[in-house]
């Protein structure tokens, strides 16, 4: 078993490498591609100046503000203080906390659209932290669960959970995909794709 490391070290190590690896065919990351694509399938006659508010958790570098266009407000929850110096050159707003920290503080229905793309491994109780983020969302929520296996967690080298298989009520997309192959291990990933539309 590696010994861990803390995500914010792992992560800040990875920042300036991280769009490249996004867009590396060997690890076929996925997941935020697929996100991507969901989120346009319901959200394409959205009109105005500003579109909405984002809410990005786990943003990284905030990559995916390349992959949705328009002219979304953004801002970023991450561990990585060196990945949100990136996502900060995007244009982001920035929260510099773990997801569980930031979450509870954040005022209710204060974003338009919440994204956790990638990063709810980290978190441990995937229930409060999914509780909170339906309490944010005002119009729609979109959230990736990777199937952590047993392999994978003893290998990989910061800590992770297996939240795959929780229940989600009222998804309009609910579906695996092949999410991504880890730079660190080799160990495919797959994902499950949710996306969530508010009443």
């Amino acid at each position: 078993m590696n010994s861990h490391i803390s995500p914010d070290e792992f992560y800040d190590n990875l920042a300036s490498s991280y769009d490249a690896l996004l867009k590396d065919s060997k690890y076929n990351v996925q997941h935020i591609y697929e996100g991507a694509k969901i989120f346009q399938k319901y959200n394409t006659n959205i009109t105005g100046n500003i579109l909405g508010k984002i809410l990005d958790i786990g943003c990284g570098t905030g990559f995916l503000k390349d992959l949705l266009g328009g002219n979304f407000e953004y801002t970023g929850i991450d561990i990585s203080q060196n990945m949100l110096n990136y996502a900060s050159q995007r244009g982001y707003k920035t929260i510099h906390q773990p997801i569980a920290a930031a979450l509870p503080e954040i005022p209710n229905h204060s974003y338009d659209f919440v994204f956790a793309l990638g990063s709810l491994l980290f978190v441990e109780n995937i229930h409060s932290t999914i509780t909170n983020i339906e309490r944010i969302a005002r119009k729609s929520i979109l959230l990736s669960l990777d199937l952590v296996s047993e392999d994978y967690k003893k290998e990989v080298v910061v800590p992770v959970y297996n939240h795959s298989e929780i229940s989600i009520a009222n998804a309009k997309e609910d579906y695996f995909i092949e999410g991504w192959i880890s730079p660190t291990t080799g160990i495919a990933v797959k994902t499950r794709m949710i996306y969530i539309e508010k009443v």
